[in-house]
Parts: structure tokens; sequence; C-alpha cells
């Protein structure tokens, strides 16, 4: 068992007996604590089990089957992020924040202060989990740039200042925005640095059985860094 927030996910064999003790124990906590617990709100799913299997066990638990990929507190979890259909919901969420007629009713500086803020928030997950595409990168620079030169049409944008010196610090001349490239390499190396301090985690149990330890972690962002750059 694990619980996570305000959710709590059960591990058990793929076999009917061990369904049926779930759910006795599920049972037993209602009549325990007073409290019922939400079925139309869980789900069921099956980790290399065949879904004829699983389509077994969900009315013995009554609750609904879940496919891979599905979405966890706010996070596309099962699904390819190698691929660009993978980061749509991202960059979808990016262009509706920054959208052209918010553009216009803001000055520069309220354009760059949401330009940083954009990141705070569900995209701060993915990259923090994932290594972003180029083509994905490419893609965000291309929206900000968008919004921080557009003036009042879309037609009528100059870029006045290079993307790269907008990146720079505020001490070199530069707007202090993030680049994200950068800003996706930190936050993964993060991890490399977590599973090297932290000493007893699942997380990294499974890390280490996975990977061989933080040193095939490792290597795994160095692919991140070509790949981006």
């Amino acid at each position: 068992m694990l619980q996570y927030a305000d959710n709590t996910l059960f591990f058990c064999k793929a076999s009917i007996q061990s369904v049926w003790i779930l759910k006795a124990i599920l049972k037993c906590f209602e009549l325990a604590f007073g409290l019922k617990v939400n079925y139309s709100k869980s789900k069921v799913g099956g980790v290399s089990v065949n879904i004829n299997q699983t389509m077994i066990f969900a009315p013995i638990i009554n609750c609904d089957i879940i496919k891979a990929p599905f979405s966890y507190s706010g996070v596309t979890v099962g699904g390819n992020h190698k691929r660009y259909a993978f980061w749509e919901g991202v960059l979808n969420k990016l262009r509706s924040r920054l959208c052209s007629w918010k553009g216009k009713s803001l000055s520069l500086a309220g354009k760059v202060c949401l330009i940083k803020s954009m990141f705070s928030s569900l995209p701060l997950f993915y990259v923090s989990l994932f290594c972003m595409l180029a083509t994905v990168v490419k893609e965000v620079k291309r929206i900000q740039k968008i919004f921080l030169w557009e003036w009042g049409s879309e037609n009528m944008k100059i870029a006045w200042v290079a993307w790269h010196k907008v990146c720079e610090s505020k001490d070199k001349g530069g707007l202090g925005v993030i680049d994200k490239r950068k800003f996706n390499l930190a936050l993964l190396g993060k991890w490399i640095w977590r599973l090297k301090s932290e000493k007893r985690s699942l997380w990294k149990n499974i890390i280490d059985s996975k990977y061989g330890g933080w040193k095939g972690l490792r290597s795994q962002v160095h692919n991140c860094k070509e790949s981006l750059w």
C-alpha cells in the first residue's frame, strides 16, 4: 500500500483470492472507522495483466477499469514522453495562458512576469520528471517569443533582442526568463542528488534495480542533455 496526499494505492497479486482479500480489508475499514469508500472515484488496473482478467476483478471491487495512459495528479502516467503528442496537453495550457488577448492588455513588464510564472504549476511536474524533446523546447520558445514581442496584432512582431539575451539574468542585462533546456536538466539532475543522498526510499530501490544505481540514472540524464542540445 502507498499513500500520496489524499490518495491510497493498493497492490496485490492478480488473483481472485487477492482481490477478495482487498475487498474484505476495505469493508473492515468502513466498519472500524464509520467511513465509506467512494468506489465511484476508485479505479482498478493491472500491470502486465490481461485486460479480460482485469474485467473480472473490477465487478468484485465495484470499480471502473483504468487504462494507460491516464492522468494522476495532473500528470500523464503510462504515456511515451519521447513522443510529441505526450506534450500536447502542456503546450495547449501554455498557449491558453500566453494567449494574444492577454498580451494586448499587458505592458512589457507584465508580459515578462507572466512568462516567468507559467512554469510554476502543472508544467513544472512534467519537466521535473521527463526529458523535454528538442521540438517541444523549440515550441515553448516560440510561444514565449510571440507573447513577449506581440504588440496589438499577430502580423506585427519584432524581436528586438535575441532570446538567449532575454534568458540572461538581470545583472547581465537580460530579463531573467528561465531557459527551459537548462531548467529541465537541473530538475532531472536533482533526482541524481536525491538518489545519492537518500538511504531508505522505495523509489530508490526501484531505480537501483532498474538502472543499477545513480550512475545508470546519470547516463539517462546525460542522454537527455545530448537530445536537448
